[in-house]
This record gives structure tokens, sequence and C-alpha cells, in this order.
């Protein structure tokens, strides 16, 4: 046998399974779709009340409706011929539906509040929290307190001395003061700029900021504006110091030797 035999007997073979294949699935599908509209059928009947009574249990269901009918009739006709009045219709309702007799009385009444019930709108309720009405009667009277003099209260005299808090704090390198002390702030997308441009510049100074406040000195927060006060928009101006520019430029020289910057060569 060829390949090219064997090639197509194979691709037959596929072609026949996959059929095959195809109407099994259709067959499933269509027994599935079969008995869930067997049972919606079988529901929906139930459900409507298509039961196959007999003509027995027909004929008994039929005989005890017209009894119950019956009965409700010849009681509103004993009321009628009892009482010397005609009865009313809400009084024969009442009757129908298994009230007593003695609830007739307040048949008028229950109308009234019914009528009083749907006359309740929102169109009529009032939102008006104001007392009304007669003082000690519909609300307690209001005792005033008159008569009396005024005493002023008793307090001691104290000694009060102020301060000046000695708290602290060490050197903030890279402090924004405008930012975080005032609460000033640039435009949402330059801000980020600013800062991050404020933190190289501080780092590429370090040395020299170092120098103007050695970092074990205590610095104190004095001449800064108090929390709440309208404090303006300011650039502080650097400090000199010939302590700062010495330590910035031993710090640039120690760089060029340590660091391996290329030559001219290069």
């Amino acid at each position: 046998m060829t390949l090219q035999s064997r090639m197509k007997r194979l691709t037959i073979l596929w072609i026949q399974t996959i059929r095959v294949k195809s109407l099994m699935r259709g067959f499933v599908v269509w027994l599935m779709a079969a008995l869930a509209g067997s049972i919606g059928i079988s529901g929906i009947a139930t459900a409507a009340g298509w039961q196959d009574f007999s003509q027995d249990a027909k004929s008994a269901v039929r005989n005890a409706v017209f009894t119950k009918s019956e009965a409700v009739h010849e009681s509103a006709h004993q009321v009628t011929d009892a009482d010397s009045s005609p009865v009313l219709e809400k009084d024969i309702r009442l009757t129908s539906s298994g009230i007593p007799s003695n609830c007739f009385d307040m048949a008028d009444d229950c109308q009234e509040e019914l009528d009083k019930l749907r006359a309740d709108t929102l169109a009529s309720i009032n939102l008006d929290i104001h007392v009304t009405g007669v003082a000690g009667d519909d609300f307690p009277c209001e005792c005033r307190l008159e008569g009396e003099d005024w005493e002023p209260r008793q307090f001691a005299n104290t000694t009060m001395t102020w301060k000046a808090a000695g708290y602290c704090h060490k050197p903030l390198y890279f402090e924004q003061v405008d930012y975080e002390r005032y609460g000033h702030a640039a435009h949402p997308v330059a801000a980020p700029f600013f800062s991050a441009g404020h933190f190289f510049v501080s780092a590429a100074f370090l040395p020299y900021k170092m120098g103007v406040e050695l970092p074990w000195e205590c610095v104190y927060p004095l001449g800064y504006y108090r929390p709440g006060d309208c404090a303006p928009w300011t650039v502080p101006a650097p400090a000199m110091s010939l302590r700062g520019a010495a330590l910035e430029a031993a710090a640039l020289t120690g760089a060029y030797f340590i660091l391996p910057f290329p030559g001219p060569g290069f």
C-alpha cells in the first residue's frame, strides 16, 4: 500500500468519524430539548390546575360550591328578615365573609376610618415643628428664673508665666519650606518637576549645606510663620558660609580623584 492510498484511507475514516459524532451530538441535543419541553409543559399544566378529575370528583366539587353559596344566601336573608331596616351591602359582605353578626354596628365606623385613610395623602403632611396649643394643657409651662441677683464665679487668682519651647531637631537638608511648612503648591503637573529639581540640586550641594549646619547641631523652628498665619510665597536666599564652601570644594576634589572619570583621550 502506497503512502498516498494510506493517507486517502485515513482521511475517509476521519470524515466518517466526524459525521458519526455530529449525529450523536445532534441526537443528544434534541433529546435534552424534548425532555426540558415536557418538564416545562407539565409544570405549567400543574400550576394552571389542569388536573384530570373523574366524573365523581367533578360533581363533588360542583355540589360543594353550590352548597356554600346557598348557605351564604340564607344567612343574608335571615338577617334581612330579623331587622326592620334593610341590611346594607357592606353588612351582607361581612356576613358572607364569615364575620360575626355583632360586628355589624362597626361597619359605619370602619367605613369612616377607611375614608380617612384614603384621604391621608402626601399633600396633607405638615412639616411645621412649632409648638402650638395652650400652655399647661398641650405642653408644659415655662418656668422662668426671675428675681435672682447675678453672682459672678469666684475664680482663684493664678499667675501664669510663659516660657519659650526648647524643642529642636537636626538639620533638614532636603526640606521644602513653602511646600511642607506653609502648604503652598504649584500646578499639579509642574509640582513633581519642582520637587525633583529641588532634590537633585540639594544632593549636589549637600556638602555645602552640611558645612552651613553641621549634622549634630540642633535647629530651632524660630523665625518661621506660625500655623494658621498667612504665609507668603518666599524664595529663601542661600546662606553664605566659608566652611560650607571649603567642604564643597573638598568633596568635589575627592570625587575627582576617587571616581573613575574618563581622561582627555577617551
